[in-house]
């Protein structure tokens, strides 16, 4: 038996207002890695802030948020909004 296992991508976003993550539809979110210091990043299930909070939390610099191999699922895609500093973003 072969097991197929999904690749991951990777978005790299400075300070924004939002950024679509990849294309519209459903979307794994597998976690992030921080650059910010204090600042707020929120990762929505939607292609604007619109969308249901999937995540929201204030970072520091090194964070490392991870959740796993099956990530959380979005039924409409991803949208991220950093308040400070980069976040990478991993997704399927």
């Amino acid at each position: 038996m072969t097991v197929m296992v999904p690749k991951l991508s990777y978005l790299s976003q400075a300070t924004t207002a939002g950024v679509q993550v990849g294309s519209a539809g459903p979307r794994g979110f597998h976690g992030l890695v921080s650059t910010v210091t204090g600042g707020a990043v929120t990762v929505y299930d939607g292609t604007s802030t619109g969308g249901t909070i999937l995540f929201t939390k204030t970072l520091a610099v090194g964070d490392v948020i991870n959740f796993g191999y099956f990530g959380i699922a979005a039924k409409n895609g991803l949208f991220l909004v950093v308040s400070a500093g980069t976040v990478v973003i991993l997704y399927t």
